[in-house]
């Protein structure tokens, strides 16, 4: 029988353990396209701490590290409808 979820010992990934794959995995690619397109509308991202994150590695890092990142759309441009 499978062990029941315990966050408090889950370890979280470390940088060495992503394997960002961008020539075979479609999550990694519409991740970073999505990011990166947030970013492009004005999307401003925070660590848990209120850190301001500026780059998409640092968002990628912070997702990793925290496992979530804030941000704030106030003030970006509506996405184009797809």
């Amino acid at each position: 029988m499978f062990d029941r979820f315990n966050p408090r010992t889950a370890v979280r990934a470390l940088v060495s353990d992503m394997h960002l794959d961008l020539d075979n995995s479609n999550e990694t690619l519409v991740l970073l396209a999505e990011l990166a397109d947030a970013m492009k509308r004005g999307v401003r991202h925070y660590r848990m701490d209120g850190t301001p994150l500026d780059r998409v590695n640092t968002i990628v890092e912070a997702l990793i590290f925290d496992g979530e990142v804030f941000f704030d759309d106030g003030c970006s441009m509506a996405p184009a409808g797809h």
